[in-house]
């Protein structure tokens, strides 16, 4: 009896061991990894795309101000699904996503930086050699790193792990940035036209299909001595 107690005990802590690996598995098998590439995207070449996705909208219908999802499906189109964080306070939104695409979102702590506006003719990196240069040395500047922020995760109550190996920047060329009118740079007081060369840098993440139901998925930006920012979303897979 002794050794039957004590082998099931150790089954019991074995099928344990077994089942929250598995859990923690679920989590990180629905996020396309870092530097990889999935439905022929790349998180840099989604990084210009969402960048220009969310900047394109006035503010009063951004989905980075919505306030409870009914922008979501603002200028969507293509394999993958864009969504945004917000740029202040822990909002729920609900979003309806149709079945097969992929989805992509900024967990915060996103940067955008383009010519001739950036860098301030005083900056340092305004003496960089080439325009691009100096661009992408502006936008690295802005971008936050630990321990001055963190990130938390969670997909279907799953935690999404080193969320910091989930910085990227748009392509090495630059990209170039589309500034219709009206637009959330507009709003912002710049003038309407495309801008060249651009750079975007932060924090994303790169989902996979989601199951067709209903999923939630949980983002917080986490700055020492301030609010979180972050989404509680509903996702509807239809």
């Amino acid at each position: 009896m002794k050794l039957n107690r004590k082998f099931w005990q150790s089954a019991v802590v074995v099928i344990g061991l077994m089942v929250a690996a598995a859990a923690s598995a679920d989590a990180s098998s629905k996020v396309v990894g870092p530097g990889q590439v999935f439905s022929g995207k790349s998180y840099n070449e989604l990084a210009s795309e969402w960048t220009n996705w969310l900047t394109a909208e006035p503010i009063a219908t951004n989905p980075a101000f919505d306030p409870d999802g009914r922008f979501c499906d603002r200028n969507q189109q293509g394999n993958v699904w864009f969504l945004a964080s917000t740029f202040g306070g822990v909002v729920d939104r609900t979003c309806a996503v149709p079945a097969g695409k992929a989805i992509f979102l900024s967990l915060g702590g996103v940067f955008v930086s383009f010519a001739p506006e950036f860098p301030a003719a005083d900056d340092p990196c305004s003496q960089m050699a080439t325009t691009l240069e100096k661009v992408r040395c502006d936008v690295n500047n802005d971008v936050p790193v630990a321990p001055g922020l963190s990130f938390a995760v969670t997909l279907d109550g799953e935690a999404v792990q080193d969320l910091f190996a989930y910085r990227a920047q748009s392509q090495p060329g630059g990209f170039t940035l589309r500034v219709p009118d009206p637009s959330f740079l507009t709003d912002l007081g710049l003038a309407s036209g495309d801008r060249y060369p651009a750079v975007a840098d932060g924090y994303f993440l790169f989902l996979k299909p989601l199951s067709p139901g209903q999923h939630t998925l949980s983002l917080r930006m986490i700055t020492p001595g301030q609010p979180d920012t972050g989404v509680n979303y509903t996702l509807i897979i239809q």
